[in-house]
C-alpha cells in the first residue's frame, strides 16, 4: 500500500494546482491549524465507534450519499476527537473518516479530525477502554504465527511453561485481534500513521475546536505552538517506548501506566528518563487540550475569565469541545456562551444519548439531532453539575427541607449553634440535612465605626445562602428556616463525600482536580470578605472527594459590622475576578434588604459597604 502521508501530500498539491476561484476554497492563515472559510461548518463530538448513529447523522445533513461517500461539496466537517473505544465499530469509523477526508478535499471541502484522549491512548498502548468487539474487528488481520510468537514471549516474561491455565490466561488478557490492533496503531501502522498526522487544536473563523478544553497552561502560546508541543510529547514518548520494548526493558505485559511504575523503580538511563519525562508531559496531564475538563465543570466566576483570555489571544470567540458527556444528553452552552459542549453520548449502548451535530453558517449556530434531523436547542449549563440530590432544583430542595418528615436525627458536639444531622423522607426520597438552632444573644446596635466581629447566629446560614444565589455563585448548599422538635433553626442540605483541608494535609492527599486550586481559594476568600466570615479554618474549607471542587459551608459567624478583612485573610492576595465584579455590580441595595429577616439593617449597611469596596478594588 502506498505511504499514506505521501499520498495525501500529492493529492493536496494536485488540488492546490487546480484553477479554482479563491473565494471557493478554505484559505489557511496559520499553516495546518487556523482557517478561514465562507462555507458551512458542521461539527461532531465523541463518536466512540457508534458507526450507525454517526452515519445516520451525516446522511441527515446531506454530507454523504447512500454509499457513504462525500456529498457535502465545499462544506467543512470538524470532529473534536474520540472516534474510538467502547463502541463496536471504531474501525469502520476510522476507515470512513480517512476516506471522507480525501473525498472532501477533492470536492473543495475539508474534513478536520482532531486527536482526542482516546486516540492518544490507543497510540501509546493505554487500552483500558478498548472493547472486545473492537479487537474482533482486527481478527482477520491477525495470523496464527503472530499469536504464537506473542504467546512465546508471554511464556518467557511469565517464566512459565505452556499449560491450559497459562494459555487461558493469555487468551483472556490478549483477545483475538489484539496484536493486529496494536500493529495497526503503531506510528508506522495503517491507522497510527494517519492519527499521528492529525492536530490537537484548530481554529476555523472565530471558532476554536479542541477535544477537552483550554487550560491556563496554554496562555501566551499560539495554536501552532500548542500543537507542536503536544506532537513533540507524543513523538518523543513513542520513540522511547519503542526502543525500550526492542531492548526488552518493557514487555507486552507492561501497559502505559504499568510501564511508568516499573521504570520509576529502575536505574534511570537516558532512554528511561526520556520515557518518564514525556509520560508526565502536558500531553498526558489534566491540563492538556485532550484531557482538560475545567471549561466544562469548573466555576464560571474564574473559569469564564480563563477561557476568555485563551480565546482572546487567538482572536476567537467560542470554543467547541466534546470529552465531557452532558448530563441531559443535549447541547450545553457555558461560560457566557464562550463554550459549546457537544458530547451528547452518541454511543447509545454505553451512554443512551443522542448523535448531536453543530452547524455554523453565516455567523449563526444551530444544533441538529443526527438521528431525527430535528433542530434542537442548547441549554445553559449549571455552575456545578449535579449539585442537588434527585435532580431537584433549588426551589424543590427548599420545599423538601421545609416540609419533609424527619425520620432520623444524630447529634454533634461541634459549634455554638449546636448542629445535628437529620434525615428527611417524602415520596420515597430521602435527603440529609444539618440543623442549627442555638444562637447567641441578638446583637445590640453598635456605631458605624465599631470593628466588632461577626456574631455567631444560625440565621446567618440562610442569609449566606440567599446572597450566594443573588450573585449567581451556587456554592452554598440549599438552606432554609425550619422548626424541628419545637426549636427554630436553619436546615442546610448535607453534601456527602466532602473532605476538609485538615484531612487533606494530615493524610498527605495530593490535589487531583481539574479546577485551579488557587482560583477556588480566591473565590472563597472573595465571598468570605463580602460576608465578613470570621470563622474560615482548615476544618470548614471543604472539597468534593471525587472532583476536588470547593463548597462554601459554615457561615454562622459572619456578617459583622466591619469593612476590614477577617484576621485569617490578612495575608491573602484576594483578586475580584471580572465575572465576580460584574455580579457585584448587578447587586443593588433593594435586593440586600430582602435579607432583613435574617440580618439587621446595620449588618446590611456594612455588607453594602464591603460590596462597594470590592468593586473599587479597595479592600
Amino acid at each position: 500500500m502506498p505511504n499514506l502521508k505521501k499520498l495525501l501530500v500529492a493529492l493536496l498539491l494536485a488540488i492546490a494546482s487546480c484553477s479554482v476561484h479563491a473565494s471557493d476554497v478554505i484559505e489557511p492563515i496559520e499553516p495546518n491549524y487556523t482557517f478561514q472559510t465562507e462555507q458551512i461548518v458542521y461539527v461532531v463530538a465523541d463518536i466512540h465507534g457508534a458507526f450507525s448513529e454517526f452515519t445516520a447523522g451525516l446522511s441527515q445533513l446531506g454530507l454523504v450519499d447512500e454509499s457513504l461517500n462525500w456529498n457535502g461539496g465545499e462544506a467543512v466537517l470538524v470532529s473534536t476527537g474520540d472516534l474510538v473505544d467502547r463502541g463496536p465499530d471504531s474501525r469502520k469509523v476510522l476507515d470512513l473518516m480517512m476516506r471522507l477526508q480525501i473525498q472532501a478535499s477533492e470536492a473543495g471541502g475539508r474534513v478536520h479530525v482532531l486527536l482526542g484522549n482516546h486516540e492518544v491512548m490507543n497510540l501509546v498502548g493505554d487500552l483500558r477502554y478498548v472493547s472486545l468487539a473492537e479487537y474482533a474487528e482486527f481478527a482477520d488481520d491477525e495470523t496464527a504465527a503472530m499469536r504464537e510468537s506473542a504467546y512465546a514471549s508471554y511464556l518467557q516474561v511469565k517464566a512459565s511453561q505452556d499449560s491450559p491455565a497459562i494459555r487461558a490466561s493469555f487468551e483472556e488478557g490478549f483477545p483475538t485481534g489484539y496484536f493486529a490492533h496494536r500493529e495497526a496503531y503503531k506510528p508506522s501502522g495503517h491507522y497510527g500513521e494517519w492519527l499521528m498526522s492529525l492536530p490537537f487544536v484548530i481554529q476555523v473563523n472565530k471558532h476554536v475546536f479542541a477535544h477537552g478544553g483550554l487550560s491556563k497552561v496554554l496562555k501566551g502560546k499560539s495554536i501552532a505552538e500548542v500543537n507542536q508541543q503536544l506532537k513533540d510529547n507524543l513523538n518523543h514518548f513513542l520513540d522511547a517506548d519503542t526502543r525500550l520494548r526492542s531492548e526488552n526493558i518493557l514487555t507486552l505485559l507492561d501497559t502505559f501506566k504499568g510501564a511508568k511504575s516499573k521504570l520509576k523503580s529502575q536505574i534511570q538511563t537516558a532512554e528511561i528518563q526520556t520515557f518518564l519525562t514525556h509520560a508526565d508531559s502536558l500531553l498526558f496531564s489534566k491540563n492538556s487540550p485532550t484531557w482538560y475538563r475545567g471549561n466544562a465543570i469548573c466555576h464560571p466566576f474564574f473559569e469564564n475569565d480563563l477561557l476568555a483570555d485563551n480565546l482572546n489571544q487567538w482572536s476567537a470567540e467560542q470554543l467547541w469541545v466534546g470529552h465531557t458527556v452532558t448530563a441531559d444528553r443535549q447541547v450545553l452552552n457555558r461560560l457566557n456562551n464562550q463554550l459549546v459542549m457537544l458530547d451528547g453520548g452518541m454511543l447509545k449502548s454505553h451512554y443512551n444519548g443522542n448523535p448531536l451535530f453543530g452547524k455554523i453558517e453565516a455567523g449563526s449556530v444551530t444544533f441538529i439531532n443526527g438521528q431525527s434531523g430535528e433542530v434542537v436547542l442548547a441549554t445553559t449549563a449549571p455552575n456545578r453539575k449535579g449539585s442537588n440530590p434527585h435532580g431537584m432544583t433549588d426551589a424543590e430542595v427548599e420545599d423538601f427541607l421545609i416540609n419533609a418528615k424527619v425520620v432520623n436525627k444524630k447529634t454533634t458536639k461541634e459549634g455554638r449553634t449546636k448542629p445535628f444531622r437529620v434525615t428527611l423522607e417524602r415520596d420515597g426520597k430521602q435527603i440529609k440535612g444539618l440543623f442549627k438552632y442555638k444562637a447567641a444573644k441578638r446583637e445590640r446596635r453598635i456605631g458605624a465605626k465599631s470593628n466588632r466581629g461577626s456574631p455567631d447566629r444560625f440565621e446567618h446560614e440562610v442569609a449566606a445562602y440567599k446572597l450566594d444565589r443573588m450573585l449567581g455563585i451556587g456554592l452554598v448548599p440549599v438552606t432554609v428556616e425550619r422548626f424541628i422538635d419545637g426549636s427554630k433553626g436553619t436546615l442546610q442540605l448535607w453534601v456527602d463525600d466532602l473532605i476538609n483541608v485538615l484531612t487533606i494535609e494530615k493524610d498527605k492527599i495530593e490535589y487531583d482536580g481539574y479546577c485551579d486550586l488557587a482560583s477556588q481559594i480566591n473565590l472563597m476568600d472573595s465571598f468570605d470578605y463580602l460576608i465578613a466570615n470570621d470563622d474560615r479554618n482548615q476544618t470548614n474549607v471543604m472539597y468534593g472527594k471525587s472532583d476536588f471542587q470547593i463548597w462554601f459551608i459554615d457561615h454562622s459567624k459572619s456578617f459583622g459590622r466591619t469593612v476590614k478583612r477577617p484576621p485569617m485573610m490578612k495575608e491573602s492576595k484576594v483578586t475580584v475576578t471580572p465575572t465576580f465584579k460584574k455580579a457585584l455590580e448587578g447587586l443593588n441595595r433593594e435586593q440586600l434588604m430582602t435579607l432583613r429577616p435574617w440580618l439587621s439593617e446595620g449588618q446590611i449597611d456594612f455588607l453594602w459597604q464591603r460590596r462597594n469596596k470590592m468593586i473599587a478594588g479597595d479592600f
